[in-house]
């Protein structure tokens, strides 16, 4: 977790400014003048469903090194106990407020930030989590929302049997299905299957999330969203959560003056 937590320290910062501007002359003969900042807080919504710390901390990481100093994790459930590994992780990166809410109570705080008419940005992990409906979206103009799109399932290629830390996977995402292919190596828990030894198979198998040596890597690429190479067992990013997720933009065009 440590390691997943300094690389996505350096994937997405952290940066020194938490705003600023650029003014442009165009030759269509207009000015535009373009100003962003951090938002003023950032909520990572998650639920019980959720067991990976490092696909958490992919989502709460970003706002902090984003500049954003007002982070809050939340946990949306009825009370069911944590797993040990979210916490650990959480307190690795340093994060403070976390809390645990119902349903109910996520949206009266949601609510509340809405009428506070400051910017901010809210994650969504977990169907649980996506407790705040639609038309309450379209009335918080100040608030960006993102959640991502893939499918609990990954396959992996083994080389030979230690290609991979089986067991580091099976701690870190006891909540994906693996599909395992390549050399037929000990398989650590339930969620692991081994299904051939045939590349082309494996490749069919891809649905989102593929694990493969780096020279191989860019036959998974054609059809994977996300990509890892043995040693970033304990890593995680979210390929479309970028960094403007946690900014508020304002754009301005003007013609003289």
């Amino acid at each position: 977790m440590k390691t997943g937590i300094a690389r996505l320290h350096d994937w997405y910062g952290p940066r020194k400014e938490r705003g600023g501007e650029s003014v442009r002359h165009w030759r269509a003969g207009f000015d535009s003048r373009a100003v962003y900042s951090a938002v003023d807080f950032a909520v990572i919504l998650f639920d019980g469903s959720l067991l990976s710390p490092s696909r958490l901390l992919a989502a709460l990481v970003p706002a902090a090194a984003g500049g954003v100093e007002n982070v809050l994790a939340v946990r949306v459930s009825n009370g069911t106990p944590w797993r040990k590994a979210i916490l650990t992780g959480l307190e690795l990166a340093g994060q403070e407020l976390v809390v645990d809410m119902t349903e109910l109570q996520v949206r009266r705080l949601f609510n509340e930030l809405r009428d506070t008419d400051r910017p901010g940005a809210v994650t969504v992990l977990g169907p649980k989590a996506a407790v705040i409906k639609t038309n309450e979206l379209q009335e918080a103009s100040r608030i960006s929302f993102w959640r991502p799109r893939y499918t609990r399932a990954a396959a992996i290629w083994m080389d030979d049997e230690s290609t991979f830390d089986l067991d580091a996977l099976a701690f870190i995402h006891p909540d994906i299905i693996f599909s395992v292919f390549g050399a037929e190596p000990a398989l650590p828990a339930d969620n692991f299957s081994y299904e051939g030894h045939e590349f082309g198979s494996f490749l069919e198998s891809i649905m989102d999330v593929a694990y493969v040596p780096a020279e191989r890597t860019g036959h998974a690429l054609a059809k994977a969203k996300i990509v890892f190479g043995p040693g970033q067992e304990g890593c995680w990013v979210w390929p479309d959560l970028h960094p403007e997720h946690f900014q508020f933009h304002s754009i301005a065009w003007t013609t003289g003056g």
